[in-house]
């Protein structure tokens, strides 16, 4: 993670650990775990520090016993450490995730490509509701529908077809969708059933996918408190 613009920090906490400061103790340990939290460590030299504090020589001289108290040996801090840890955690999980994501909406992609082929021959199948119930209720009817690995109204997808939608849409109980969109893709017609049903359920993969995501990722961390020396 190459920029930590944004640093957590829990007011109450912090005016707890804090209360005997006054205010250029607050402005000058606020810019020192600033700098921490944006650079990675502060550098163990007085003059330096002095800036970073935006104090003089001398002000820092005064202040430096009781700012030191909140870090460690070297001007480390266990507690930013940590949280630094965990956001480059996240960051990495987040990124991760992303690229998955980026992936699912290629495959997705390249299934309604592939598939695309493949819809001219499913509509020569497809006629009014009236002809269909005729053809199912004849031996050649009976016949052809076993060609399909799903069918459900209008909806009729020949194994290939089924499975590059169940691997696309892995997010989805593939079969109880279909049954659910079936009415509303008799709407679509003939000519616009498959690219529309398909469409929908892109976005219905993506829907669900984000509200596990949500469920399954940490609450956003917090500062839990500045800790002190040990």
């Amino acid at each position: 993670m190459k920029n930590r613009a944004w640093m957590p920090l829990n007011v109450g906490d912090y005016r707890n650990d804090t209360s005997h400061l006054r205010a250029m103790g607050h402005g000058g340990y606020l810019l020192l775990i600033m700098h921490y939290w944006s650079t990675g460590g502060l550098p163990d030299d007085d003059q330096q520090l002095a800036v970073i504090a935006g104090m003089t020589e001398r002000e820092w001289k005064k202040w430096r016993p009781v700012l030191q108290a909140f870090f460690h040996h070297g001007w480390r801090h266990k507690r930013i450490d940590a949280e630094i840890l965990y956001a480059q955690a996240r960051y990495e999980k987040r990124a991760e995730a992303g690229k998955k994501g980026g992936k699912s909406k290629g495959d997705a992609k390249q299934c309604l490509s592939n598939a695309s082929s493949n819809a001219q021959a499913m509509q020569k199948h497809t006629t009014t509701t009236t002809t269909k119930k005729k053809k199912e209720d004849t031996p050649s009817g009976a016949s052809a529908s076993k060609s399909y690995a799903f069918e459900s109204g209008i909806i009729r997808l020949v194994e290939k077809d089924f499975q590059a939608w169940k691997a696309a849409f892995s997010q989805l109980d593939l079969s109880g969708e279909l049954v659910a969109l079936a009415p509303w893709a008799e709407q679509q017609g003939p000519s616009r059933w498959f690219h529309a049903v398909a469409n929908a359920l892109n976005k219905r993969n993506r829907e669900v996918k984000a509200t596990k995501d949500k469920a399954q990722t940490d609450p956003a961390f917090r500062w839990n408190g500045i800790e002190g020396a040990a």
